[in-house]
């Protein structure tokens, strides 16, 4: 089964991945959740939480996934993949048996097929033929899936979401661009007595000419001086009932498009019907990150357990993106977060300062605890005071 990357909708507009990155809250919706993923902190770790960083798999994933990317750009790439088409594919080039990198493959040039066996395939188009691979040899990430095989484009199941917005878009666009001739009705009414009150088609194309000027954003607001027998009439309101409900459409799509990609509207600077205050502000973000990053992460985490790790390194090994790294934009919490660790002697205080990227400083390898407090099994062991 191919990816779907766009479709038809009930507005006549037919929704493909240019039409809808053009959408501003379709841009800032996969650009924030592609963003946040590709730069969060990432370690592949062993069974006693240390960084595995003499396992080949370590380098691919956390310096350089292939020749040409950086990891930042190559999770930013397969996320935005996931968003436009629903599915994400790099090809696993391997020396022996050993994963040497990974590299991006274009999802609409990708045909997902199960094979007379079982097994499933994929062709990939190059243009000059198309080329058979194993699922061994694809790394594969899919968003919302039905079959477990192929994900569901968010462009395709959104297109009559999209379609409408851009449908409204267009109209804007168009309405502004002849907002003088859409909006008033010019009657030529004759030159003087005895004149006729029907133009040539000259004298049509010349009328038209000069009237085009007025129709320039910079002479919005001015009022055209008409002469020769020609009357302006039957000017619109500023802001009729229709170009109101047109506003309120557009308002009403950019929060369709957030629902479709689990974004809050705020987050994309659609603050329209909602709190931008500091308190709520974080709620929204926390709700963000419980519901839609956290879930996101876990699955793109099995599928490097699954498809990039063997079945004895499953057991020894962990790939894990740490979330912690979202604290690097409030020092308040960051702090915060940090006293609690190292208080209740869950960090030490040089695996804080590595998170700060500050050195080493001797003695800062010990757990501490907050003096006035103890254990459990001590207070068990004490004699009841009367």
């Amino acid at each position: 089964m191919p990816p779907i990357s766009g479709g038809s909708s009930v507005s006549g507009v037919t929704v493909t991945p240019e039409k809808a990155l053009k959408l501003s809250a379709v841009w800032s919706c996969i650009n924030l959740r592609s963003g946040l993923v590709s730069t969060l902190p990432f370690s592949l770790r062993t069974a006693d939480k240390k960084s595995a960083v003499n396992h080949p798999l370590y380098d691919i994933l956390c310096y350089a996934p292939n020749a040409d990317m950086t990891p930042a750009e190559f999770w930013q790439a397969m996320m935005t993949s996931i968003d436009i088409h629903g599915n994400a594919f790099a090809e696993i080039k391997r020396k022996g048996e050993r994963i040497i990198s990974l590299e991006v493959l274009d999802a609409d040039k990708v045909t997902i097929k199960r094979a007379q066996n079982g097994a499933v395939q994929y062709e990939y188009n190059e243009g000059d033929g198309i080329r058979t691979l194993n699922a061994r040899d694809v790394f594969h990430l899919k968003d919302f899936t039905v079959d477990g095989i192929t994900g569901l484009s968010p462009l395709s199941y959104g297109a009559d979401i999209l379609g409408l917005q851009i449908h409204a878009n267009d109209t804007t666009a168009y309405d502004y661009k002849n907002r003088f001739k859409g909006r008033d009705v010019i009657v030529y009414r004759g030159a003087g007595q005895g004149g006729t009150s029907i133009l040539t088609e000259k004298q049509r194309d010349e009328t038209r000419k000069w009237l085009e000027k007025f129709s320039a954003a910079s002479e919005a607001g001015k009022t055209p001086v008409l002469e020769g027998g020609f009357d302006l009439i039957n000017r619109a309101p500023s802001l009729s009932p229709i170009d109101a409900q047109l506003l309120e459409s557009r308002l009403f799509g950019i929060e369709e498009i957030c629902r479709c990609f689990g974004v809050p509207p705020q987050l994309i600077g659609h603050t329209s019907k909602s709190s931008s205050w500091a308190s709520s502000y974080e709620n929204t973000v926390l709700s963000f990150q419980a519901f839609v990053l956290v879930p996101r992460l876990t699955r793109i985490e099995q599928a490097i357990e699954h498809k990039l790790l063997s079945p004895a390194e499953r057991k020894i090994l962990t790939p894990k993106f740490n979330t912690e790294g979202l604290l690097r934009a409030s020092p308040d919490k960051r702090a915060s977060f940090y006293t609690s660790m190292v208080q209740n002697g869950i960090y030490t205080r040089n695996h804080v300062r590595d998170l700060e990227d500050l050195p080493a400083v001797e003695g800062g390898d010990e757990l501490t605890i907050q003096l006035n407090m103890g254990t459990l099994n001590h207070a068990a062991k004490e004699p009841l005071k009367d």
